[in-house]
């Protein structure tokens, strides 16, 4: 980090503890007003799309930013240029985007600016754009979260991605001993450099941290984090508690994506919503009382502002409040996209939706000996399942009584039964590609 950025990495990180102790009620809502007023501001001075999408549809976008039309992906990409406040072209982000990915050299900037580029698990890749001020911000931010409060030695930080970022470079050097591992590299190569590193963090997809929970049981990883931290992908119970069993430590969660800082775990191990870095407003999601999708608004953000911006993502909420004593509300889990949503018949017409959670406990239940599964719904009334038996049992005997489950469940909801296929070991994945258990393909 820069000399230039310490006062305000300081800043932002004595503000974001401050505000997670002492924001809360009214006074939560007095400074998310505050903050959204501003941000909106400034949009409508200096980002054409916004000023255009808004004063047709809303008199007094300002005051009534909560009912502003919303936003997603494909609009912010179609009009990349006038979406963000410095005018920077689709064409020459991506270039230094892809550039970076080939490369995997991810210092270049675009006119001072960190270019960043999004896995695309929804089949679309997202650009983001960072000033200095806006990294150095986020910096200090997820350090004060992060961190549970001040290490009293410097913390020795393993992180895995699929891609490194000016950003996350931003938080080694003050606090912490950083050291960025590449997803796309052979994963086997980072076990010996872990060794060597002795880590007290590990930060990685929960795909990454079962690798490596693995590598611990077989004796071949010897270190020892305090704690490990699941990022970019759905971190399910089972494989939650599997990972905190090899390492002996605890498993919590940063909720991060394009779209902004969303939510972190405190000590105890609640994800609570960053409300005073995002402001989420909730959609339920039709068919299901407890189940939500989030609209985003970034409260800080002035290079790629993100004002109700709409995400698929599958939240449920925790009403009750959490024992570490913060306000901001908890995520109880996220389950996945709500393009990931599964149909089957129903015996009395249409198509009812079962949600990711569902599926996921129609798996899981049937057998303990299940290790790893997918599935994969490419139309209505039909699924495939792919399976990863332990050693030793019987693989017919696991996909009979999955089937089984599956039957059942399908039944329980009054729907037609399912045409199954169970099939043995998982689909290939890419080196750096998140994830998806549960998906869902459009015909």
């Amino acid at each position: 980090m820069n000399l230039t950025d310490i006062p305000t990495f300081m800043h932002h990180f004595t503000g974001a503890r401050w505000r997670w102790k002492h924001l809360h009620g009214s006074r939560l809502e007095q400074f998310q007003e505050q903050r959204a007023r501003r941000i909106v501001t400034y949009t409508l001075r200096h980002a054409p799309f916004y000023r255009q999408h808004w004063t047709k549809e809303v008199q007094s976008p300002v005051e009534n930013w909560r009912t502003l039309p919303t936003v997603d992906k494909q609009l912010m990409m179609d009009n990349f240029e006038t979406f963000n406040t410095r005018g920077i072209r689709r064409e020459e982000a991506m270039e230094v985007a892809l550039r970076a990915e080939r490369s995997r050299d991810f210092q270049p900037l675009l006119h001072g600016l960190t270019v960043g580029l999004s896995s695309g698990t929804s089949g679309h890749r997202g650009l983001f754009l960072a000033s200095p001020m806006e990294q150095a911000g986020w910096a200090g931010t997820i350090l004060a979260r992060a961190l549970h409060g001040i290490p009293r030695h410097r913390l020795r930080v393993a992180f895995f991605l699929r891609s490194n970022s000016n950003l996350y470079e931003q938080i080694g050097g003050l606090l912490i001993a950083f050291r960025y591992f590449d997803l796309m590299q052979p994963i086997a190569g980072a076990v010996a450099a872990l060794n060597d590193f002795r880590p007290h963090i590990i930060v990685g997809p929960p795909s990454l941290l079962g690798f490596l929970a693995q590598e611990r049981i077989r004796g071949k990883l010897h270190a020892t984090p305090e704690r490990l931290i699941s990022v970019a992908e759905v971190l399910e119970p089972q494989e939650r508690e599997r990972i905190e069993a090899a390492f002996n430590a605890p498993v919590h969660q940063i909720y991060q994506c394009t779209e902004g800082l969303l939510a972190v775990s405190c000590a105890r191990g609640s994800l609570h919503i960053q409300e005073d870095i995002v402001m989420l407003q909730f959609e339920p999601l039709p068919g299901s009382d407890e189940r939500v999708m989030p609209i985003v608004t970034d409260l800080w953000r002035k290079t790629q502002p993100i004002i109700r911006y709409r995400l698929n993502d599958i939240l449920q909420l925790d009403p009750a409040p959490c024992a570490c004593g913060c306000s901001f509300r908890v995520i109880r889990a996220i389950e996945g996209r709500s393009d990931d949503i599964f149909y089957f018949e129903s015996l009395s017409g249409g198509l009812r939706p079962f949600f990711p959670d569902t599926i996921r406990r129609m798996i899981l239940l049937a057998s303990p000996h299940i290790v790893d599964y997918q599935v994969i719904q490419e139309r209505h009334g039909h699924i495939r399942i792919y399976l990863c038996a332990a050693p030793g049992i019987a693989f017919n005997t696991v996909a009979e009584a999955v089937k089984a489950s599956t039957n059942e469940i399908v039944a329980q909801y009054d729907c037609r039964p399912a045409e199954i296929s169970v099939e043995e070991g998982l689909l290939p994945l890419a080196p750096g590609t998140k994830r998806r258990r549960i998906r869902r393909v459009n015909p």
